[in-house]
């Protein structure tokens, strides 16, 4: 097992992959397609491969935070899932925190534990699936940042002027073990923004969490999570924030839905779109706007649009 808490890009990726397998989201897929859509564009963009399965499912993370069932049940997805990605030879790309976090954290469990891997593994058998726990388990964010040098290199639709807040999202900075930066004062979005040309603004409660975790964002959304995300809000605002960015599509759920809830509660608007930080790299890149799915976001991106002179007809070829 890695020990390293912060590990460099190059060491992380010694050899930049020409193939991942990209694990789909149930929750970006069902709310911001065009996050996975973007992932898509730009790796082609950069010449890698993205493989996916149709066999792939849930993470069944949300689940199991909620205690609707027992950890077994969710050991036993996770090794019927990463076992799909074996047989195809490839590591394992997530797109959302939370699946990161859940398949790390359940498949670490198995390989300290032998007997509760082979207790998945006598389940999934049933099914003809069996789990060796020889996939890596990555975000796509880290391997972005590994080419962001070759993502400036390719910028067609500069971001200059536009003020760019990150919102990191607690499940990647809690990871104990090899990830990108230390939770303390994390600054490798940042990094990227000023590849693509834009300004990063560096808020107050940026590392503040979404506050969507799913018990609270079903069961106390008005008096936990709205003062919660207002307070968060407030300081983007203050700092003159234009557009946030997230790796996690459950905090951008949070973070792009509860808006118009805040103007109601608080009669104070805040109109920062949202979006994930593949999304922005596509918009730079080049990468037509229909594929980019902005017209799933609940604060539209319209303005920001306008700002930067990318009409809604834009449709570079890449």
């Amino acid at each position: 097992m890695n020990k390293e808490r912060v590990v460099a890009p190059e060491k992380m990726f010694p050899e930049v992959p020409e193939k991942i397998f990209l694990f789909r989201s149930c929750t970006g897929s069902m709310e911001y397609p065009g996050t996975e859509n973007a992932i898509k564009e730009v790796a082609k963009i950069l010449g890698i491969e993205i493989v996916m399965d149709p066999d792939q499912t849930c993470c069944s993370g949300y689940l199991l935070t909620c205690s609707a069932y027992k950890p077994e049940f969710s050991l036993a997805v996770t090794a019927r899932n990463l076992s799909i990605v074996e047989k195809h030879g490839l590591d394992t790309y997530m797109f959302c925190n939370g699946c990161q976090g859940y398949n790390l954290e359940l498949a670490h469990i198995m390989h300290e534990h032998p007997e509760y891997k082979q207790m998945a593994n006598d389940v999934i058998a049933k099914q003809g699936y069996h789990y060796e726990g020889k996939t890596d388990i990555r975000h796509v964010q880290e391997i972005w940042y590994r080419l962001k040098d070759e993502i400036a290199a390719r910028v067609v639709r500069p971001l200059t002027g536009l003020k760019v807040a990150s919102h990191y999202g607690c499940h990647y900075l809690a990871i104990q073990y090899g990830i990108l930066d230390d939770a303390g004062y994390p600054t490798f979005h940042e990094e990227i923004y000023s590849a693509l040309g834009a300004t990063p603004v560096f808020y107050k409660e940026r590392q503040m969490c979404c506050g969507y975790s799913v018990g609270r964002g079903f069961t106390h959304k008005e008096t936990l999570v709205q003062p919660h995300l207002y307070k968060k809000f407030k300081s983007a605002k203050e700092a003159g924030v234009e557009l946030m960015t997230t790796t996690c599509p459950g905090c951008n759920t949070a973070l792009d839905r509860e808006q118009p809830n805040l103007t109601k509660r608080y009669e104070e608007e805040f109109g920062i779109p949202v979006i994930d930080i593949s999304q922005l790299i596509g918009l730079a890149l080049g990468v037509p706007l229909e594929k980019l799915g902005f017209d799933a976001n609940t604060i539209k991106m319209d303005g920001i649009l306008k700002k930067l002179g990318i009409g809604k007809g834009d449709s570079d070829d890449n």
